[in-house]
C-alpha cells in the first residue's frame, strides 16, 4: 500500500470516527471539521457511500449498520461476569457498585449492585452522566489510547454539573494524566453534591472498554479512605478483566 493510499484510508476512517460522535454531518460540515477541500471531501464521502459504510440522507451523511459502532464486546460479558467480584466488594464495603460504558460523550450505567446501607446512592441501569464529571467516565478516558482519547475529547463540552466539575480542557488533561498514573479515578462531588465515587478501568483484549465504580455519601466515602478503597477496587477491576479475557 502506497503512502497516498494510507493517507486516504486514514481520512476515510477519520470520517467514520467523527460520524460516530456527531451522528450526522453534511459535506460542508466534514470539510470544515477537517479543513479539507471540497473535491477531496466529496471523493472520500462518495467512496464510503459506494462501499456502504455511510449513507446520504435529507440532512446529511450518517453511518450504515456496516460501520456503525458495534455493540461493545464487554456489554453482554460484563453483565454476567462482573457480578461475583462486584457483589463481594459491595458486600464487604456496604456501598453501591456500578459498571459503566461510554456512549458518545456520556457514560452510561449498565450494571448496579446495591449496597447494604439503609442510606445509599440510588441509581438505575441506563442512567447517564457527562463523562468528564463521572469517575466511571474518567476511568475509561484516562486509559484510552492517546489518539482515541484525543478524538473523543474534541467533542467534549465541559458542561458543569456542580461547582466541582472540570470545565477547562487543559486542566482536565492534567487530571487524566494523574488518574492514569495512580490507576483509578475519583468523582469528588463533580456529578452530585454530597456524593463521591471511585472507579477503575476494565480491559478487554488489552484495551479499556468499561469501568467499575463504588459510590457513596461523602460522610462514608471520605478522601482519607481513597487509597484503601481504590486498592480493593483495582483488584476487583483486575478480576473482571481477567475473566473477560478468558471469554
Amino acid at each position: 500500500m502506497s503512502q497516498y493510499e494510507v493517507s486516504t484510508l486514514k481520512k476515510g476512517l477519520q470520517i467514520i470516527d467523527v460520524l460516530m460522535m456527531k451522528g450526522e454531518m453534511t459535506l460542508t460540515d466534514v470539510m470544515e471539521h477537517f479543513e479539507w477541500n471540497k473535491t477531496t471531501t466529496f471523493r472520500l464521502l462518495y467512496t464510503l457511500e459506494k462501499m456502504d459504510y455511510i449513507q446520504k440522507g435529507i440532512h446529511g451523511y450518517t453511518l450504515t449498520e456496516k460501520s456503525s459502532k458495534p455493540k461493545q464486546p464487554h456489554d453482554p460479558l460484563v453483565d454476567w461476569v462482573s457480578v461475583p467480584a462486584m457483589y463481594e466488594l459491595s458486600k464487604k464495603l456496604g456501598e453501591t457498585m456500578y459498571i459503566g460504558i461510554l456512549d458518545g460523550t456520556d457514560v452510561v450505567t449498565t450494571q448496579i449492585v446495591d449496597g447494604t446501607h439503609a442510606m445509599r446512592i440510588h441509581s438505575t441501569i441506563g442512567d447517564r452522566d457527562p463523562a468528564h464529571g463521572s469517575a466511571l467516565g474518567k476511568a475509561i478516558l484516562a486509559f484510552m489510547e492517546l489518539d482515541t482519547q484525543e478524538s473523543f475529547l474534541r467533542y467534549l463540552q465541559y458542561a458543569k454539573t456542580t461547582i466541582h466539575t472540570f470545565d477547562d480542557r487543559q486542566l482536565f488533561l492534567y487530571h487524566l494524566k494523574a488518574i492514569k498514573d495512580q490507576g483509578y479515578a475519583v468523582d469528588d462531588e463533580e456529578t452530585e453534591i454530597g456524593v463521591r465515587c471511585i472507579a477503575a478501568p476494565i480491559y478487554v483484549n488489552g484495551r479499556v472498554m468499561a469501568s467499575v465504580a463504588i459510590s457513596g455519601p461523602v460522610s462514608r466515602l471520605s478522601k482519607k479512605l481513597d487509597k484503601t478503597i481504590s486498592k480493593a477496587l483495582m483488584e476487583c477491576s483486575k478480576r473482571i478483566s481477567e475473566q473477560l479475557e478468558r471469554k
